[in-house]
């Protein structure tokens, strides 16, 4: 046969499986070639296994073995060595290598038959989906560019006005001197020759001495009218005395005496208790906050610093603090002292920014704006110091300069939230209002200066002031006196403080005219209001004071009670006071207090001045209060 072909013995049924080729008894074993086209790297041996008839023609070159034969005749060693007439024998190899059916294949070198292979790229770049466009020259299609600056100036809703020469137009201006005297409302007046109508003369002197209110008495003998003498029978006859008609006494209320006992032994002689009252039938108002007097007060006093942006953190290592306010000021002033490791938690990074603060003085909050550092550095010691006012600062921006006015008719109210406006919108401050408003004619008043000038200058037009909120973006505007002086008795206090209650006490008596009459008068557009204090004469004429705000009498009025209060036997009252968070905490400028005075007698004052002073642990309040003899 010759082909290679298996060819399994139908004679044998020894159930052994052995492959004989060919036929049994007939088969002719032909040569066989053997070749082996490999590479096989790495490989120790090759071991190759043939019948009896064995030729091996190898070549191998390069291979650097051992080549040797090992026999296995794969039959019994008994009996004959006919080992051709076996009926299994290994077969001869045939050296007919690429007949057989199964072989290693030959690697064939089109690479360009492979399903997957490197792609070659192609040169054609402009076929790409999606490529860098190319910038277009046509620059106009932009929806935004820079725009041309036009020369047509007219047409910019803003701009610096051409002068006018014709100086009619403003509404303020040199007014051009009229000879016509007359026309002028004050002027020096012709002097009358008839001396007899002035008010104020040259008395002449009279001799009727007896006018005189102080004399010698002339001695009477009246003996018997003397209060207490010796009793008498009374003479026959019906007494024509008049009855004795007790009259009931009035209850009165004198918080410096209640409870005070007096031995009466000169009106009933027997030495009993008596509850007197120094001031019978005068009742006083109560007070919306009373601190009772004790033996000992005690309080515990903290001062607690942050940033306004991290109230939720530790406080700032402060270890001085003091705070001031007063009538004439709009916004507390402050300075504190700190460890040298708070340095960078104070100083701003842009020094128009100030850094934003909240004070806690036993519990009662202030918001502070920090504006300037000091650094201090002493033996043993370093610190930071700072020092700034309350948020309302925000509103004296000197880069904020305008010019402020109102062309319709409004109320002062309203013109003062107009002028905290930035181009007609708010921009967070508001007004609390706590005065009598009144009507501002368009055109009467113009102002130029910061927002804080310009509310402030309409609060003075009435004799009221500014003050701040503790912490909110609000403007107070109080009056000056909320009752003048001479109607003290008509006021609620809001605190009073017992005997002894104040540390030190310092009174200075104030002098000033008995003012009972003045002229308040506004401009253009304004009123001319003759007041004078009721229930006097108007005889002592306090100098005029006028305001383009004065157009209405309400606005006279308001103004005329704050001059004339101003007059009269004044106390200045100074006093230094715990802080008690509970009782009124920091008592503010305008809060109307009732005390005790240094002669033990009750006064009702307001207060025109508040100093806060921390050196721990010592924390204290300084009060200055205006009242009346």
């Amino acid at each position: 046969m010759g082909n290679g072909t298996l060819v399994f013995s139908g004679g044998s049924n020894d159930g052994s499986g052995r492959l004989v080729f060919g036929e049994q008894g007939t088969a002719v074993i032909p040569d066989a070639l053997f070749s082996v086209d490999a590479e096989l790297p790495g490989l120790e041996g090759i071991t190759l296994r043939t019948g009896v008839c064995v030729s091996v023609d190898a070549e191998l070159p390069g291979m650097d073995a051992d080549v040797g034969l090992r026999w296995d005749a794969n039959v019994s060693r008994g009996g004959l060595r006919a080992e051709l007439q076996s009926v299994w024998q290994e077969a001869k190899p045939t050296s007919a290598a690429l007949i057989s059916p199964w072989e290693e294949a030959a690697r064939l070198r089109v690479a360009t038959e492979a399903k997957w292979q490197k792609g070659k790229p192609i040169p054609t770049a402009m076929q790409p989906r999606w490529e860098a466009t190319l910038p277009l020259r046509s620059g106009v299609v932009g929806h935004w560019q820079e725009g041309r600056a036009l020369r047509t100036g007219l047409s910019v809703p803003w701009q610096d006005t051409l002068r006018l020469r014709s100086g009619v137009f403003s509404h303020w201006q040199d007014g051009v001197a009229l000879r016509v005297g007359l026309a002028v409302p004050w002027q020096d007046t012709l002097r009358l020759r008839s001396g007899v109508f002035s008010h104020w003369q040259n008395g002449q002197p009279m001799r009727a001495a007896q006018i005189g209110r102080w004399r010698d008495g002339l001695p009477t003998r009246s003996g018997i009218r003397s209060h207490w003498e010796e009793a008498r029978k009374p003479p026959p006859g019906v007494s024509l005395r008049p009855p004795v008609i007790v009259e009931p006494e009035t209850p009165c209320y004198d918080p410096a005496t209640v409870g005070r006992l007096i031995f009466s032994d000169l009106a009933m002689g027997d030495a009993r208790l008596v509850f007197v009252c120094q001031r019978p039938g005068q009742v006083l108002p109560p007070a919306a906050i009373v601190i009772q007097p004790q033996r000992t007060y005690v309080v515990i006093n903290e001062v607690e610093i942050r940033r306004a942006d991290n109230l939720g953190g530790d406080p700032l290592p402060c270890e001085s603090f003091s705070m001031s306010l007063n009538s004439g000021s709009w916004a507390w002033t402050f300075s504190a002292t700190f460890h040298i490791s708070a340095r960078e938690a104070v100083t701003p990074v842009n020094y128009n920014q100030p850094i934003e603060l909240e004070a806690r003085v036993n519990g009662q909050p202030f918001r502070l704006l920090a504006e300037q550092p000091l650094p201090t550095r002493r033996f043993a010691e370093h610190t930071i110091g700072i020092s700034g006012r309350s948020r309302a600062a925000h509103l004296d921006d000197l880069e904020a300069l305008q010019t402020f006015g109102n062309t319709l008719d409004v109320s002062a109210h309203q013109l003062m939230q107009e002028c905290l406006t930035v181009n007609g919108g708010s921009f967070g401050w508001d007004v609390d209002w706590q005065i009598t408003d009144w009507i501002v004619p368009g055109g009467v008043w113009m102002h130029q200066g910061t927002w804080i000038s310009a509310i402030a200058d309409i609060a003075a037009a009435t004799g009221g002031y500014l003050q701040p909120h503790d912490t909110d973006q609000i403007m107070r505007v109080l009056p000056l006196w909320p009752q003048p002086w001479w109607r003290f008795d008509q006021l609620t206090p809001d605190i009073e403080l017992p005997e002894g209650y104040s540390e030190v006490d310092d009174t200075s008596i104030i002098y000033q005219p008995a003012y009972n009459r003045i002229f308040v008068s506004g401009e253009t557009g304004g009123i001319l209001a003759d007041v004078t204090r009721a229930g006097t004469a108007g005889d002592i004429l306090k100098q005029m004071v006028v305001h383009p705000l004065i157009t209405e009498v309400s606005a006279a009025q308001q103004r005329a009670i704050a001059e004339l209060s101003q007059s009269g036997v004044g106390l200045r009252h100074k006093m230094i006071l715990p802080i008690n968070a509970t009782k009124g905490g920091v008592i503010k400028p305008g809060t109307i207090l009732r005390y005790v005075d240094d002669s033990s007698a009750w006064r009702t004052g307001i207060v025109r001045s508040t100093s806060v002073a921390m050196q721990f642990p010592e924390l204290t309040q300084s009060l200055e209060v205006e009242s009346h003899v």
